[in-house]
Parts: structure tokens; C-alpha cells; sequence
């Protein structure tokens, strides 16, 4: 069992050490891309793409640069984001906890929150790795795409099936809620047809 304020405190510790460093990481991979983007690979193009060594042209180099550039930085801010999401996994938890919260349903938690986090830094990056990706090999790109989203539905998929108890239970309580208002309803509307007559 967990006490839900040293969970809260460490969740909120966690927030405050990580968001700094994943803004800088951030940051610095828009910096790179929008560099990329509008400075080095119009560059590239306006001098004709010539061939380095009979091998690749040098908008495909200057895109492969760039990319291995881009994944360093993502990577570099990797253990951040999972530092984020289990510090939203804990506050998630006692927020619907009273005292003490189960360890199960904290782990349960993080590895919802991770999965959500999982895709969304995928979409991010992949949005940042487009333009370098396509530079390099075009159908690439696609591929990709492709795979990301399979690979995002499966991820939502498990993760809304680590929240269906949680939502089956809030489900319950609503319809059970409305039942309870609607019968006092009825009941006043029986009551005032009785007062009436």
C-alpha cells in the first residue's frame, strides 16, 4: 500500500524535476528540424543534390543527419517523459483513492499513462522525423506510418483495457445515480397526483 500524500508529494517532485528538461529537450529538436527544414535542406536542394561519391545525393545525406540528430535529442528526453507519466500515474491514483491506494492499481497506472505517453511522443516524433524521413526514401515514410499507426492501436487498445475497471465502476455508480433520481422523481410526481385529488 501506498499513503496517498507521500504519493502525491513524490508525483509533484517528479513533475517539477522533469518538465524543465523536456522543455529544453523540446526546444532544442524544434530548433534542429526548423533548421533542417527551412535553412539546410533548401540548401541542399539549391545546389542541385549532387552525389557524394557516386552514392547518395546530398539532400538525402543532410536529411540523415538531421534525423540521427533528431532521435539523439528525442531519446535524450525518453526517461523524462517516463519520469512525467508516472508522476501523472500517481496523481491519477490518489485521486481516486482514499488513505492508502493498492500497489496494483499504481502500476496499473503507470503502465496506462506510459502506453498514452508511448504514442503521443511517437506521433510527435515522427511528425519531426517526416520531413528527414521522406528526404532519405519517400515510400519509407509511408511505411512508417503505417506501422505507427498499427502499433498506436494496439497500444490504446491495452490501455483502455487497464482503465475498463475504473470505468465499468464509474458506469455503474452513473446509471445507478440516474435510476435513484429517477425513482424519487416518479415518487414526487405520485405524491403531487395524490395531493391533487
Amino acid at each position: 500500500m501506498v499513503n496517498r500524500e507521500q504519493l502525491l508529494a513524490e508525483s509533484r517532485q517528479e513533475m517539477y524535476d522533469s518538465l524543465p528538461k523536456i522543455a529544453v529537450g523540446i526546444a532544442i529538436a524544434f530548433l534542429i528540424w526548423l533548421f533542417g527544414v527551412l535553412i539546410f535542406l533548401p540548401l541542399a536542394n539549391m545546389l542541385g543534390d549532387p552525389f557524394l561519391f557516386g552514392l547518395i545525393g546530398l539532400g538525402s545525406l543532410i536529411s540523415a543527419i538531421i534525423l540521427i540528430a533528431l532521435v539523439l535529442v528525442i531519446f535524450g528526453i525518453f526517461k523524462e517523459v517516463l519520469d512525467i507519466t508516472d508522476a501523472l500515474a500517481g496523481y491519477a491514483a490518489a485521486a481516486y483513492s482514499r488513505v492508502e491506494t493498492p500497489d496494483e492499481k499504481v502500476e496499473r497506472y503507470q503502465r496506462a499513462f506510459r502506453g498514452i505517453a508511448y504514442v503521443l511522443l511517437a506521433v510527435i516524433a515522427f511528425l519531426f522525423f517526416l520531413p528527414f524521413i521522406a528526404g532519405i526514401i519517400p515510400v519509407l515514410a509511408g511505411i512508417v506510418l503505417v506501422i505507427l499507426v498499427i502499433w498506436a492501436i494496439l497500444v490504446l487498445f491495452r490501455t483502455g483495457r487497464l482503465f475498463s475497471g475504473e470505468i465499468e465502476r464509474w458506469a455503474a455508480d452513473f446509471s445507478r445515480q440516474v435510476e435513484s433520481q429517477r425513482q424519487e422523481m416518479a415518487l414526487r410526481e405520485q405524491q403531487a397526483e395524490e395531493n391533487n385529488e
